[in-house]
């Protein structure tokens, strides 16, 4: 069972961005291989749904267009 919360995943998708910048999302892709490669359904789970965060902070916005 995952027990990441939706405020969690943010905090740690803001994280990433905030740290690795450009790379955030390269670094989240690598630990979900990581974590399948080693058969940890969870932990991949869990950073897909951070890197789904990631794109939603790096993703282009129109001006007056609101984060989701």
């Amino acid at each position: 069972m995952l027990h990441l919360h939706h405020i969690e995943a943010w905090r740690a998708g803001f994280t990433m961005v905030h740290h690795f910048g450009p790379h955030a999302l390269r670094r989240a892709l690598t630990r979900i291989d990581e974590f399948r490669a080693v058969g940890d359904v969870i932990g991949a789970k869990t950073w897909a749904l951070i890197a789904d965060v990631i794109i939603e902070l790096t993703r282009e916005r129109e001006h007056d267009e609101p984060l989701n």
